[in-house]
């Protein structure tokens, strides 16, 4: 025997699940929506942050460098003046130790003369000396001529002044006229006590100078001829020894 079922049909019901669900799918996928928003929003805010905290560090950094290399420079600045203060008072002290050098061989000249007034001797050459240039084999020539008497005579004559060397195996003489750089050179003396002659001489290459002769011939006709020979001093003042 067939049994018969009847149901109810209630389309409002289903509609108002169809729709309950739905709006439940809704939140749900808002909500999830809306959390990947809010972490997006969130990261980009918490990057923006170190990002500024970063550029912060960067300029601060750049400030530090700019101040660093500005006292390095200060400090280039001193140590550069400070070589500089140095090397010119090393010259300046190299400077006052040659002129004491200088003061001290004019003191030892005038003081010789002092002592050669105590012996009445005439016309006499006192001493001389060599000074190496710069320039190479160029030379000072100094030398002091004295005249030592009892009388008020000024001692007058002409002075005579050569370099003997040797020079390729051989000696040679050289005139002072013919290597003095002074080419206006006055030979010729008159003096009461004591003349300084000076000149400036550069010796040829490959002659290497022995000897000084100076010869000073009086005017006076009866006075003899005066010859001294000095060993080409090692860059001090010597004796010379009377020849004839």
């Amino acid at each position: 025997m067939t049994r018969l079922v009847v149901k109810s049909h209630r389309p409002l019901q289903l509609a108002a699940a169809v729709i309950t669900l739905s709006a439940l799918m809704a939140v749900v996928t808002w909500s999830l929506l809306d959390q990947g928003h809010w972490s997006l929003i969130r990261s980009r805010m918490a990057q923006s942050r170190e990002q500024k905290l970063l550029w912060e560090v960067n300029r601060s950094l750049e400030q530090e460098n700019g101040r660093l290399r500005e006292q390095v420079l200060r400090l280039e600045r001193t140590t550069d003046l400070d070589t500089r203060t140095t090397g010119m008072l090393q010259e300046e002290i190299r400077q006052l130790q040659e002129e004491v050098f200088r003061l001290k061989t004019e003191l030892k000249f005038y003081q010789g003369i002092m002592e050669a007034a105590g012996d009445a001797k005439g016309l006499d050459v006192h001493d001389i000396h060599v000074r190496k240039l710069s320039p190479p084999r160029t030379f000072r020539l100094k030398l002091i001529l004295t005249n030592v008497t009892n009388t008020a005579k000024d001692a007058e004559g002409q002075l005579g002044i050569s370099i003997e060397g040797i020079e390729n195996g051989a000696t040679r003489v050289f005139p002072l006229a013919e290597v003095a750089l002074d080419r206006t050179l006055d030979m010729s003396f008159k003096f009461r006590n004591f003349k300084r002659f000076e000149s400036t001489v550069r010796l040829p290459e490959g002659f290497s100078p022995q000897r000084v002769f100076v010869d000073l011939q009086p005017r006076d006709a009866k006075q003899s001829k005066i010859r001294k020979v000095f060993d080409w001093p090692a860059f001090a003042s010597r004796r010379g020894a009377d020849v004839g």
